[in-house]
């Protein structure tokens, strides 16, 4: 073990961060994913299908509505 940390010694932010997700337990995950659905459910019930009606031409709207 070394007795000092270096401050010119490389990090890996992005692996500390990977291995700091991996351990959470299963209460903090439920804590963090329950608000995101919260937030995208309407999102997508709202937003999806307008973009959607502006992506897709009548023409194709009306052929798909009659199938």
């Amino acid at each position: 073990m070394e007795l000092f940390r270096s401050p010119l010694r490389t990090y890996d932010h992005e692996g500390a961060m990977r291995a700091y997700l991996n351990n959470l337990p299963m209460r903090t995950w439920l804590l963090l994913v329950g608000p995101a659905l919260v937030i995208a459910y309407p999102i997508a019930r709202i937003v999806l299908p307008a973009v959607i009606h502006a992506v897709v031409p009548e023409v194709v709207r009306t052929v798909l509505s009659t199938i």
